[in-house]
């Protein structure tokens, strides 16, 4: 197969894991790199092999040889280079979330339908074995309906630092950082129904009087509570159109060991995915099924899987395989959790018309 010439937008943290796990893929060729800091985009140019770096990205995209473009920006600054990108004639891979507001995840959705180009978002989880085999598990029926769901993202003392924790730059905090992960989770193996009601609490009480406990590191940079503008701490109540209700928990910092498990209660059966876990009742018993040989997660490998489905979907003509009108569901509860928290109350959410 051709490789796609491939450019990314954004050359922190993130592009550099992207980057490291397609180093050795045969399908994408990386062509070019812009960042708003000139000389960290000519650094990754000359570390990867990369011919061209760009410090201003609108004039990379001017460039007809790139085919797709990797955003890898921080979270308010996914919705510009996605939709010009794609106004370009460029496919789009974006990072996770697709957007800090439902306003730009929605813009961005409509884009992909306006210019017919393929928006993929980059949720890697999607394609770990252990989604892979629930997924298995959900779509041969074994659950029947599902009707509860809880989801848990959390850790115990695990706050960010530098752009993931300011409002201008990361927009959310916890819900978009991690949540999103487990929201995604629970939405792909409940088929992605629509929600009509989120009630929701959120805050950041721990962080915003945190002190530096011994042998903690800040992923993404300097912390201080002083700069903190996002929530660390999230739980909605959702209610879909089919009658089903999940229970959407995340969380940065808190005095608790664990929030729980992700789980799924169904007509037939009920699924935990920690460990992997079928409950029955059948042959008049309670049986508990384990799935035997799913390999354990390897990020490194999911990261070097959804660029390969980004690029075989571009040469194959396919759809998208992480679709941007799934991900836009994720937002309408992730910003129905924000709203309702703000308002003290129930609120109903509809997924926009795009």
């Amino acid at each position: 197969m051709k490789p796609v010439k491939l450019a990314y937008i954004g050359a922190g943290g993130i592009a550099q894991s992207h980057l490291r796990a397609i180093s050795d893929v045969d399908e994408i060729e990386v062509v070019a790199v812009a960042d708003l800091i000139r000389e960290r985009a000519e650094e990754t140019a000359a570390q990867w092999g990369i011919p061209h770096a760009y410090q201003d990205y609108r004039e990379m995209l001017a460039n007809e040889d790139i085919e797709a473009v990797s955003v890898c920006t921080y979270n308010q600054a996914h919705r510009a280079p996605t939709v010009d990108a794609l106004h370009a004639g460029k496919h789009v891979l974006v990072e996770k979330p697709m957007a800090a507001t439902l306003e730009d995840a929605a813009a961005m959705t409509q884009a992909a339908h306006e210019t017919g180009k393929l928006l993929m978002v980059a949720v890697w989880t999607r394609f770990s074995p252990l989604r892979q085999a629930a997924k298995a598990i959900v779509d041969a029926g074994t659950l029947g309906d599902i009707y509860y769901a809880e989801t848990v993202a959390a850790r115990r003392c695990g706050t960010p630092g530098g752009t993931f924790i300011l409002k201008e730059t990361a927009g959310l905090g916890t819900t978009a950082d991690i949540g999103v992960y487990c929201l995604d989770e629970a939405l792909h193996l409940m088929g992605y129904p629509r929600p009509v009601t989120v009630s929701a609490i959120s805050n950041n009480l721990l962080s915003k009087s945190y002190k530096p406990l011994l042998g903690v590191r800040h992923w993404g940079g300097e912390f201080s509570p002083e700069l903190l503008g996002v929530e660390d701490f999230g739980v909605a109540f959702v209610r879909f159109e089919n009658g089903a209700v999940l229970v959407f928990k995340t969380c940065w910092c808190m005095h608790m060991d664990s929030l729980g498990d992700t789980f799924f209660l169904g007509t037939n059966a009920g699924l935990k995915l920690r460990p992997l876990t079928v409950y029955r009742h059948q042959w008049s018993m309670l049986t508990d099924t384990a799935p035997q040989s799913v390999p354990p997660t390897d990020p490194q490998v999911q990261f070097r899987q959804e660029n390969v489905a980004f690029a075989r979907a571009i040469r194959d003509g396919t759809p998208s395989p992480v679709p941007p009108e799934e991900l836009l569901i994720t937002n309408v509860i992730i910003q129905g959790l924000i709203d309702s928290a703000a308002l003290g109350r129930e609120i109903e959410v509809s997924v926009p018309d795009v």
